[in-house]
């Protein structure tokens, strides 16, 4: 699982179904096929959470995966 604390949430990427769900505290966001592509919504902020998406330009999260917190 990888963990991504951001200033709206905290973001976690984790085995979901037949991917990857992306989650803001406990809302699904979306279910990817790897966990990059999730991340990458993140760091786009593509994600479908408007408090998330609006911080565009303002906040500079993790560039990819392998930057968040992983367990």
């Amino acid at each position: 699982m990888f963990y991504y604390q951001s200033k709206v949430g905290l973001f976690t990427i984790q085995p979901f179904q037949d991917g990857f769900g992306l989650f803001i505290d406990d809302d699904l966001l979306g279910v990817y096929s790897s966990a990059v592509a999730a991340a990458d919504d993140v760091y786009t902020h593509t994600t479908g959470c408007f408090e998330w998406d609006s911080l565009d330009g303002k906040v500079t999260p993790p560039t990819d995966v392998y930057e968040w917190q992983r367990s």
